[in-house]
């Protein structure tokens, strides 16, 4: 009887573990069948174009480009992270013959969105006659910047793909994040760049930024293509 007893005992005891266990399994069972929840797409501001130089010397103590390699690897960065690519002109000098550079000169002709904030828009209200003077001087039609259009944040990650940060090129992202990156629409959302002077980093470097960018149009937005058939076409006379 006492054997029993104990028997029952550890028994309810058994059971009393187990139903919080068996549970525990069923809700994890149950979320793990449900889908998972998709990010909520980034909200549509409204935009407009914002025209500017940006002049900086890029100065490295571990890594020298060529003055064709500089403009190059800034451009791409640039386009990824907003820049109008019919609009956006940069130069490098102090290069003679092409050789590499220790302290080349970059200036950046560049026209990126930014928010159409009445800040904004004062700004370009307050330097038209200077831009249209301009454009008439070059024989050129003066563009409405003013005009707004669509925009969103973009998260961009500088480490994979193109943008894909190596190690020998910590500082030149690092002086873009500190000369250029705060006068165009770019957020940083994360900064491991850790750059060392005088020698090369051995950890990948890492940045987050949010750049505003144009939101391409849908179909929606584009109108249908007529297609006129003629009799001629059909075959019917």
């Amino acid at each position: 009887m006492k054997t029993t007893l104990s028997g029952v005992r550890t028994h309810g005891a058994w059971q009393t573990w187990r139903a919080p266990l068996v549970t525990t399994g069923m809700l994890l069972l149950f979320s793990l069948r449900l889908p998972a929840a998709e990010p909520e797409p980034a909200k549509t501001v409204a935009a407009v174009w914002k025209a500017q130089q940006i002049d900086f010397h890029y100065q490295s103590f571990t890594t020298f480009y060529s003055c064709r390699a500089l403009v190059d690897r800034i451009e791409q960065i640039l386009l990824a992270l907003g820049a109008d690519k019919k609009r956006l002109n940069v130069r490098s000098t102090g290069c003679p013959g092409g050789e590499i550079a220790r302290l080349p000169y970059v200036q950046i002709r560049i026209t990126s969105p930014q928010e159409a904030t009445p800040e904004a828009l004062a700004e370009i209200e307050k330097t038209r006659s200077t831009r249209e003077l301009a454009a008439r001087v070059r024989g050129e039609h003066p563009a409405d910047i003013a005009e707004q259009f669509p925009a969103k944040w973009k998260p961009v990650a500088f480490d994979h793909g193109r943008l894909k940060i190596e190690p020998g090129e910590c500082e030149l992202v690092e002086q873009l994040t500190r000369y250029v990156f705060p006068k165009l629409a770019i957020r940083v959302t994360k900064n491991q760049l850790n750059c060392t002077p005088n020698q090369a980093s051995l950890s990948q470097p890492r940045l987050n930024v949010d750049a505003l960018v144009t939101v391409p149009p849908t179909s929606a937005d584009t109108p249908p293509a007529h297609s006129e058939s003629t009799k001629s076409d059909s075959g019917e006379k």
